[in-house]
């Protein structure tokens, strides 16, 4: 039997030679132009994070409150929300941790009583959350849910920046220089530690030489509208025989819908890939009946939602959160919880690491991999419980892996 192509263990680890040649000339342009700014005085923190999204304001928002100075250095473009709007009951937690728990609660996200799903049969099953002792799921306002923790970490102490991060030097001994475009033009910024929360791009991680594995090809096709008429607040969740489905009716009458497929599997022309959207939607049962394809709705976003993890998601003076270190399959709805516990963890072994604990960071690796671990069997399980298109290649991978 051929090998599974999905498996974590497929690894390629490019040669000491191959990634010599990779990084030294870009390594060596960077030393240049420090050293061309070196006579200016670099602003210090003691953690500087990369990304602004959930990941990197909660971070931020720990860290400052533990004491430490704090900057968030973000891409102008990640103003822009990006997609993710449920979230599990579970979410309670790390934003009572975070002190925001009453603040997301009267901020007038939707709460979702429950789930419907169709998975495994042709009978929908209901989970409800009556009795969960964290209450209800929620489905966000995510561009003001993503404005609440920027706002908390700032009111805080940290600093956020919108600047162009050209990159990164180490400091001899500890720490780094960081080489920003900002409002004030070229300049060099010192850390003591530098947190990547980029998201799937890892951009500080991979400049790093850590390494994204990943479970699957997963992607998703995404579309919002305007719904006048409410008719089902729960989260619902169909499998069909080229992926599944999820719907979802958000704040201020929006409603959202997505179709999850692996990206080899996509047709290559637009015209198709519509077709393919409309097809499979009016197959349903569920997602159809409840959440009808409106006129006026957005184009079709294609995104990724593949699982993976980083190795490693941590090393000297630096660790990935959120995002960045660990990717979950959208069907666990636990994406953003994850980013936020993940974001506490992190700021917690940052700040046991500068009061000179040496296991900190060895314990935030291993809880990492330990839980990762466990979700890439959940996750298998999960996919095994549908055998109605087990043929299918998008199932046939899930029951292979």
């Amino acid at each position: 039997m051929p090998a599974n192509p999905y498996s974590l263990n497929r690894t390629v680890i490019p040669s000491f030679q191959e990634t010599r040649r990779s990084w030294l000339p870009a390594a060596k342009m960077l030393l240049s132009k420090a050293e061309s700014l070196a006579h200016r005085r670099p602003a210090a923190y003691d953690v500087i994070v990369f990304g602004g999204g959930p990941a990197g304001a909660a971070v931020a928002l720990a860290l400052a409150r533990r004491g430490h100075s704090v900057a968030i250095f973000r891409k102008r473009s990640d103003v822009a929300p990006p997609i993710g709007e449920t979230v599990p009951p579970g979410i309670a937690r790390p934003l009572a941790q975070l002190g925001l728990w009453d603040q997301f609660r009267a901020a007038g996200h939707a709460e979702a009583p429950g789930t419907v799903v169709i998975w495994g049969g042709e009978c929908p099953y209901e989970n409800d959350f009556v009795f969960n002792p964290y209450g209800p799921s929620w489905h966000l306002d995510r561009a003001h849910f993503d404005t609440m923790l920027i706002a908390a970490a700032e009111a805080a102490g940290a600093e956020i920046s919108d600047c162009r991060v050209n990159g990164c030097v180490r400091q001899p001994g500890a720490g780094w220089n960081v080489l920003i475009d900002d409002n004030h033009g070229g300049r060099i910024v010192a850390a003591r530690w530098l947190v990547d929360a980029t998201g799937r791009a890892a951009w500080l991680a991979r400049r790093l030489f850590a390494k994204r594995y990943r479970m699957d090809r997963l992607v998703a096709f995404v579309k919002f509208a305007r719904c006048e008429v409410v008719d089902e607040s729960r989260t619902l969740i169909e499998a069909c025989p080229v992926g599944w489905w999820y719907a979802a009716t958000l704040p201020q009458r929006r409603v959202v819908k997505a179709l999850f497929t692996d990206a080899d599997l996509l047709p290559r022309s637009a015209s198709d890939r519509v077709r393919l959207w409309r097809t499979t939607l009016a197959a349903t049962s569920l997602i159809s009946k409840t959440s009808p394809d409106p006129d006026g709705a957005s184009a079709i976003h294609i995104v990724a939602a593949y699982s993976g993890r980083l190795m490693p998601c941590a090393g000297r003076d630096w660790l990935a959160v959120g995002d960045a270190a660990q990717v979950y399959d959208p069907l666990t709805g636990q994406g953003i919880a994850k980013a936020l516990t993940s974001a506490l963890r992190g700021a917690e072994a940052i700040s046991a690491s500068l009061l000179q604990d040496r296991f900190a960071l060895n314990d935030f690796v291993s809880t990492a991999a330990r839980e990762y671990e466990d979700y890439a069997i959940d996750q298998v399980a999960c996919y095994r419980r549908e055998q109605r298109w087990s043929r299918h290649e998008f199932w046939k991978r899930r029951n292979l892996s």
